[in-house]
């Protein structure tokens, strides 16, 4: 019986672990994103008032 928890416990430990690794990622992009964004916004203000 402890040995059928660990079939069930270790894939779920990878699976979590896989699935927290693309959260990083996809964060990652969108902090990326919203950064490239801002400075497309900074320079589209800044080069209109001239």
């Amino acid at each position: 019986p402890p040995a059928i928890g660990l079939f069930a416990a270790i894939p779920a430990v990878i699976a979590y672990n896989r699935f927290a690794a693309r959260s990083e990622t996809l964060i990652s992009r969108y902090y990326t994103f919203a950064d490239e964004f801002q400075a497309i916004l900074h320079r589209k203000v800044h080069t209109s008032e001239e």
